[in-house]
């Protein structure tokens, strides 16, 4: 017995599929990138970026609508815009593993979407760690800063152990580099 479906009700399952696993999929996706792909033995801090989690969200959205297209009206037109909106959905995800923050031993690297930065560990000149408190909380953020200048501003976020913070300063003291910590004013 042959059963033969409807294109609009594959592409709807299909489209339903996808709208139930975006929030786990949306979450699960951005950490398991990072620490499957970026992972390394020597890692103090592997976290992706908080941008990661909308993004995929949003890569989600342009599927979902890519795939809805269709079932308004079937024609080549409507094809060749689902696959438009596909390519733009993949390429969205494509985007969500850009962003992430490593501390490593040998490095510190801090890729934003189309911003990145690697300072090796001998390239650092000095490592301030500041801090303050207001109303909302505490804010602490590392400030890497090479021996030409530029620097790399890392905020710690709650993915920080202080076992982390620990060999952060382990870390830079074995490398011979300057470590000041200070309240910000």
């Amino acid at each position: 017995m042959k059963t033969n479906y409807s294109p609009r009700l594959v592409l709807s399952i299909i489209a339903i599929l996808i709208l139930i696993s975006t929030p786990v999929f949306g979450l699960i996706f951005p950490i398991f990138y990072v620490q499957t792909f970026i992972y390394d033995p020597s890692t103090i801090v592997l976290y992706p970026g908080s941008t990661n989690y909308r993004i995929v969200m949003a890569a989600c959205l342009i599927l979902i609508i890519g795939l809805m297209i269709p079932i308004i009206k079937q024609n080549k037109f409507t094809y060749s815009l689902m696959t438009a909106f596909i390519a733009g959905g993949l390429f969205v995800f494509y985007l969500s593993i850009l962003t992430y923050t490593y501390i490593g031993k040998e490095q510190v690297v801090s890729n934003k979407l189309f911003d990145d930065k690697t300072f090796q560990w001998s390239e650092i000149e000095e490592v301030v760690f500041e801090y303050y408190v207001d109303d909302i909380g505490s804010h602490e953020e590392y400030i890497f800063t090479s021996v030409d200048g530029s620097s790399l501003r890392i905020p710690v976020t709650k993915q920080y152990l202080q076992e982390d913070k620990s060999e952060i300063y382990r870390a830079a003291k074995d490398n011979n580099v300057r470590f000041i910590e200070q309240e910000k004013k």
